[in-house]
């Protein structure tokens, strides 16, 4: 999978722009991600690391 040029210049330390469409959508994506593990109560391990790995 190429990297954007942002995400390449983000990888590697770089000045780059993070409000690019491409970049919101995937903090929003970890945002929900996180909230759903944060918020999983109590829920067998297998499904704790099946959160985890999204």
């Amino acid at each position: 999978m190429a990297l954007s040029a942002n995400k390449q210049r983000m990888a590697r330390g770089e000045l780059y722009t993070a409000f690019t469409p491409e970049l919101i959508a995937e903090r929003a994506r970890c945002k929900n991600a996180c909230a759903r593990y944060t918020n999983a109560g109590e829920v067998p391990r297998r499904k704790l690391t099946e959160l985890f790995r999204e």
